[in-house]
């Protein structure tokens, strides 16, 4: 593997010890995922950290009746911090993680990683911090939920595609959309064919067409 993904990824690399070091080099697995694996985390299982080295992938939350409610993307180079989480006592957080494109996941092992927290207070403030802000993005989601309209969700939801696409062409499905929103896919075909009467997108079979960035970031 690359052993420079460690020192473009984690800031504290060149405060560990050669044997720390080696001892990541030597524990971390490569696993190459295909686009729409799942994976679940949770219930006092820990993956270890995680290091989206390609692709991208998205995390989400499952109600009982089987819906989902995206709440962030990870991209080439990001850390998956929250999926050793209950490595810290007290926090044990269930997360579902879904392949958007075909990946390759680095696995650093919980025990590994421990270790590293426990010696290291780079490590640890590190990990701390990455917590923090993912739990700031998540209660920062809540508060959409909560206090703005859908149709403001969904727009938001077609720009943040449109970043991630780097294009207004966007191959994404209205479902895609609801998870995102956290609504039904009812909902947002009816907003999407409004936003279509008011030109600021365009649809077409398997494709959305943003014509008004701007419009659509007024909502």
């Amino acid at each position: 593997m690359d052993l420079t993904l460690f020192e473009r990824t984690f800031p504290f690399w060149e405060q560990l010890t050669d044997a720390q070091k080696k001892e990541i080099e030597n524990n971390t697995t490569k696993n190459i995922c295909e686009k729409k694996t799942k994976l679940h985390f949770g219930g006092g299982e820990c993956a270890g950290v995680q290091i989206v080295g390609e692709g991208r992938v998205r995390f989400f939350i499952t109600s009982p009746g089987g819906g989902d409610i995206t709440l962030f993307r990870l991209l080439d180079g990001d850390v998956s911090i929250l999926s050793a989480a209950c490595m810290l006592n007290g926090m044990d957080i269930e997360l579902d993680m879904e392949m958007e494109t075909d990946c390759v996941i680095y696995t650093i092992p919980k025990r590994v990683y421990r270790r590293l927290y426990d010696e290291c207070s780079a490590v640890k403030d590190y990990t701390m911090e990455m917590i923090s802000e993912k739990f700031s993005d998540i209660m920062w989601l809540l508060n959409q939920f909560v206090f703005s309209n859908v149709a403001s969700r969904t727009a938001g939801a077609l720009l943040e595609h449109r970043v991630l696409e780097q294009g207004d062409e966007l191959n994404i499905t209205h479902e895609t959309l609801a998870k995102d929103a956290g609504t039904a896919r009812e909902v947002v075909t009816r907003i999407l064919k409004q936003f279509q009467a008011d030109e600021l997108v365009r649809l077409t079979r398997g494709k959305i067409t943003i014509l008004d960035a701007d419009g659509l970031a007024r909502i």
